[in-house]
Parts: C-alpha cells; structure tokens; sequence
C-alpha cells in the first residue's frame, strides 16, 4: 500500500471525473423528463459525449492505479471532490458563474473529506475478498439497485434522477471494492490468478456493475437536472464503498458513538456541498432549474 501514490491519483480521477460529468450532462439532459434510448445511442455521435468518456477513462485509469494502492475507504470517498470540479468545467460551459455560497459548499466538502479522513486514520492493508461474499454483494446489489429503479417508474422527475443517481452511485460503490480485489488477486497471483473464482467473480463483476452504472448514470442525466442526480450519486458511492470495505475488505474504520456522529456529521456536510454545488442560482437569486424539474 502505497498513499503517495494513492492519493494524488484519487484526487485526477476525480479531476477528471468531474470535467466529464459536466460535459455529459450537457450533452445528455434531454429536457423531456423520460428516458429515451434513442437519444443515448444519439450520444455515440456526439463529439462533447464522446470527448468526456475520454475523461473517464483517464479517472478511471487513475481510480484503479489509487484502489491497487491504497484502501478503498480513504480514496473512494475522495471522489466527490469530482462536483467542485464540475462547476468549474459547467461555467466554462456557459453555465451561471460560482458564488459565495458556491465557494462555501466546496469549503463544506473538504471539511468533510478531511473530517473524515482523521476519524479513520489508517485503516491498514485489505484482506483477499472470499467468493461467497463478493458473490452475495453483487447479487444483492443488482437485485436492490433494479428494484428500486422499477419502483420510481412513474414517479415525478427529480424523484426518478435521484434514485437513478443513487443506484448508479451505489454500483460505484461496490465496483471501487471489486476492483480493490482484484488488484489484490493480480498482485499475488498474477494473470493466472483470474482464472480462478476468487479473480474471476470480482473481475466479472465490476464489469457488469461497472457497465450498468455508466448507462445508468447516463439515463439520470437525460431524465433530470444535475442537482437532482449527482448529489445522490456523489453521496451514495463513498458510503457504499466505506461499509462494504469494511466489512468485506477488512479494513480497520472505527466504530463507536463518537465516530457515528462524526461520520454522520463528515456525510452531511458533503451531501449539502454537493445538493448545493449542484443546484446553480441565477442572477436573481432563484434556483435554476429544468422546466421538467417538477415533474
């Protein structure tokens, strides 16, 4: 484990991450409030769509070199640094300016990160992830994730946006430990090491989640306005990733009263920078919002 690696590399994956996510919700919000097949298969045509899965696939490259080097309960959580970022690359987009209370969101984020890191403190190196257990999580993730997409059908826009972010951000979260664990199984096995169930389950895995995430977060943006999406995407996949690193990883996060309140404080912190950093105000003071956006 390595954190001078680890970290810088957390930090451009969300770098990169945030530039993509604000040119992808541009390129995919549709301003109808439905989902519409047609218009995502319109994005393989679209230069902007096409220029910010570049940009992913650089976070994503990053992301795996920080998991293959550092615990997954310090660097998934490092990801949300991806909507600071996003407000900037949405400016720069022709979007509404950053405010005071935007710059005091941001504030809000990395107070929370850094909360949050100095209660977990070094959370040591992960074990090897058992089959059974990777088996169970997967599947219960699917199960739960479509369950709950299939139970908004009809429900108002925004509510729609916000659960599709927050499965998708939940998927996130168990591919970061999927691919934790197959480093591992990479670094003590080698490639031979994926033709044994305890690389081939996680390697399949985050294939499948990870695949399904990306479309899924695409159908959040082209249903909903980003504030109502990526805050839940942004909050669920660092919460997702920390208790699973823990419990399946076995990576050292303390528990007590103490530390639930200060991680319920780190986690509401971060929620309301992202709702905030998320929502733009116009000029006037209002929120900005999609014509859609109520449904």
């Amino acid at each position: 484990m390595s954190l001078i690696v680890a970290i810088p590399c957390g930090v451009g994956a969300a770098i990169a991450y945030g530039a993509a996510t604000a040119v992808q919700h541009d390129a995919a919000h549709t301003g109808t409030g439905s989902a519409d097949a047609r218009g995502l298969l319109r994005l393989l045509r679209d230069p902007r769509w096409l220029l910010s899965i570049g940009g992913d696939a650089v976070g994503l490259m990053l992301h795996v070199i920080a998991l293959a080097t550092g615990p997954v309960v310090l660097i998934q959580p490092l990801l949300v640094l991806a909507l600071p970022l996003s407000l900037v690359v949405r400016w720069g987009l022709g979007g509404p300016r950053p405010r005071r209370a935007d710059y005091l969101a941001c504030l809000g984020i990395l107070g929370g990160l850094g909360l949050f890191f100095a209660l977990v403190g070094n959370p040591g190196k992960a074990s090897a992830l058992a089959v059974g257990p990777a088996l169970v999580t997967i599947g219960v993730a699917l199960a739960v994730g479509l369950a709950a997409c299939l139970a908004v059908r009809g429900r108002t826009v925004p509510v729609r946006a916000a659960v599709y972010g927050g499965v998708a951000g939940a998927w996130f979260g168990v591919v970061a430990v999927l691919i934790n664990a197959a480093s591992t199984v990479w670094r003590d096995r080698g490639l031979a090491g994926f033709g044994e169930a305890e690389g081939l389950v996680p390697l399949i895995g985050l294939l499948v989640l990870g695949g399904l995430g990306v479309a899924l977060t695409q159908i959040s943006f082209q249903v909903g306005a980003l504030g109502a999406s990526f805050p839940a995407n942004e909050s669920a996949a660092p919460l997702v990733a920390v208790v699973l690193g823990g419990a399946l990883l076995h990576e050292h996060v303390p528990v007590g009263p103490f530390y639930v309140i200060g991680y319920l404080i780190c986690l509401a912190a971060i929620i309301a920078g992202t709702i905030k950093l998320a929502n733009p105000v116009a000029p006037s003071g209002s929120v900005l919002a999609s014509p859609e956006s109520t449904g």
